[in-house]
């Protein structure tokens, strides 16, 4: 069984950026190549020229428990993707978000081959949406009575996180020469009419009361030149919401509201679990013994690719190894973090 610690620096160095396919198909290989020497079954499906690595200790595509980690990374310079050990923790692109994850479910695998029904989806697009783990989930990969998405906070599992909803409310008005603006109708005025009464449907967030539905502007588009009303004017809303088919709720209001066309551009569901549910409470535990620190019950503003196992009808959890900066230039995880980890999940797997 190989460290830990130099499997996630062979796959760092294959420079994982999301967009990179090649270098991501790379990481695949290397962790494929890792695993079938561990005798691990191995399935590799495709999304375009983009591979996806199902591994487990059975065959079939429904183990008992389903771990899932991303094996793609944010860009970064060079010099991000070299390993480095200093004071405690291991610095680099990746070692939180989220190839150390990926590192502790391989190793977990290992440890458990031949003795429990464990499977692991590594996807490799999650930076940029997740398409490939959806594309897993259509193939029929899934689990029998629990799903762990390692890609959370510290010592803390994660039982809900948002569900997602990308909008562009449209004005319409009547072009004219900006010397002469009562003769048209200016489109931006009213696309901002409309956006001063959608912001009354989301009320300020103070913390910790995060829990709620939130939206944002995201990005506005209207007007040519500086001397013409503009006949048309865009808006583009990025709507957090908290409840299983809210954003048909949320919609309806945007439109009655507003008045302005309302058109769905991408949406995903919230995952929502509750903190009783007995396998997150058995985890909880587990957490707490071998971890040594009190374990946290959470809630997420942001997405995972846990938000494409909702359909599996199984609790589903995230949590995540030791450390902090993701997607900064100083991310890190402490040294022990992925043994640590590694160990909790042999322990509870095999509780």
């Amino acid at each position: 069984m190989k460290p830990s610690v130099e499997l996630l620096r062979e796959l760092m160095a294959c420079r994982p950026i999301t967009r990179d396919v090649e270098r991501v198909n790379e990481a695949v290989d290397v962790m494929a190549e890792y695993l079938a020497g561990e005798g691990i079954h191995m399935v590799v499906e495709m999304l375009g020229e983009r591979k996806i690595l199902y591994s487990s200790t059975c065959p079939g595509r429904t183990p008992s428990v389903l771990l899932n980690a991303h094996l793609d990374v944010v860009p970064a310079e060079d010099d991000l993707f070299e390993l480095r050990e200093e004071d405690g923790w291991l610095y680099g692109r990746g070692t939180q978000d989220c190839i150390g994850n990926s590192v502790v479910a391989a190793q977990t695998l290992v440890r458990v081959n031949g003795e429990l029904d464990l499977g692991v989806v590594f996807s490799t697009d999650e930076e940029i949406g997740g398409e490939t783990t959806a594309t897993m989930v259509e193939k029929g990969y899934t689990a029998e009575d629990m799903i762990l998405a390692l890609d959370g906070a510290n010592y803390a599992i994660t039982i809900a996180q948002k569900g997602v909803l990308t909008v562009v409310l449209r004005a319409l008005g009547t072009a004219c020469h900006g010397a002469e603006p009562w003769r048209g109708d200016n489109a931006i005025d009213k696309l901002i009419d409309g956006y001063v009464k959608i912001r009354g449907l989301f009320p300020s967030v103070t913390p910790p009361d995060e829990w709620q539905n939130t939206m944002i502007a995201a990005k506005i588009e209207a007007g040519t030149v500086s001397n013409r009303v503009p006949d048309i004017a865009e808006m583009t809303l990025n709507i957090r919401y908290i409840e299983a088919g809210g954003d048909d709720v949320i919609l309806q209001q945007l439109h009655e509201v507003s008045g302005l066309e309302v058109i769905r551009r991408e949406q995903c569901p919230p995952v929502v679990f509750s903190e009783d549910t007995p396998a997150f409470t058995r985890l909880a535990q587990c957490m707490d013994a071998c971890l040594s620190k009190r374990t946290a019950i959470v809630r997420m503003n942001g997405a995972t690719d846990a938000r494409h196992f909702v359909t599996a009808g199984v609790p589903i959890g995230i949590i995540g190894i030791p450390g902090g900066n993701p997607h900064a230039t100083n991310e890190r995880i402490t040294c022990n973090g992925m043994n640590e980890y590694e160990d909790m999940l042999v322990t509870f797997l095999k509780g």
